[in-house]
């Protein structure tokens, strides 16, 4: 009877810690939280909103953004981002991109198109833009609604957006993150020769960040 009675007692325990258990397949619970890279990226998802997250800064020297040497540049680095096969260049983002638009209300309804107009093509030979070119584009930055986000709140910069592929792209292998790094510092040292060569205070500085690159 004594026995009956503690199995019972240890029945009844087992059934409430049972009732305690709750599926949970979250992200985090999948992944290795102690890693260094994990510790990394659970310190800087806020900011990046995702682990294949690569943002890259460019900002102007004299603090303002609306001149031909920081849009040649911007430009210039816009499309050696994309041109990285390990990029989703579907998922770029930038103010060179035609996934940044802005659309605004107009007397006959709405209206809206990309942030930089097709005709202005600061790295064209020949191409002088004029004052009333970079109105424009300021003005378009502001409808478009990525003041803060893309572009810096105090106009002195803009930033590229990059996702990468985790499959690695054409290859359709594993990312090789040393590898990524080296092409993203690549990109930075094209930029800065390219400046550097100029005597413009206007010549815009270049940065990367990520929470793989901040990793290793």
């Amino acid at each position: 009877m004594l026995v009956l009675v503690l199995f019972a007692l240890v029945t009844v325990v087992m059934l409430f810690f049972a009732a305690q258990l709750r599926v949970d397949a979250g992200f985090k619970k999948q992944i290795p939280l102690e890693h260094e890279f994990m510790k990394t990226f659970i310190d800087y998802e806020q900011e990046f909103g995702g682990a294949n997250r690569v943002l890259v800064a460019v900002i102007d020297k004299n603090g303002n953004m609306f001149n031909k040497k920081f849009m040649q540049t911007m430009e210039m680095v816009t499309n050696d981002v994309i041109s990285l096969d390990e990029v989703d260049d579907a998922r770029v983002r930038s103010i060179f991109t035609p996934n940044v638009r802005f659309v605004e209300v107009v007397e006959d309804g709405f209206a809206g198109g990309n942030v930089i107009p097709s005709s202005f093509t600061p790295n064209s030979e020949g191409f002088e833009p004029t004052p009333q070119d970079f109105e424009t584009i300021k003005s378009n930055i502001v409808k478009a609604g990525v003041v803060g986000r893309l572009v810096a709140k105090d106009f002195s910069g803009a930033m590229v957006w990059a996702d990468l592929i985790p499959e690695g792209g054409a290859a359709n292998t594993k990312l090789d993150y040393q590898k990524i790094a080296d092409q993203f510092e690549a990109i930075r040292q094209k930029a800065r020769e390219r400046t550097v060569t100029s005597t413009s205070s206007d010549s815009p500085r270049w940065s990367a960040t990520s929470p793989t690159a901040r990793a290793r």
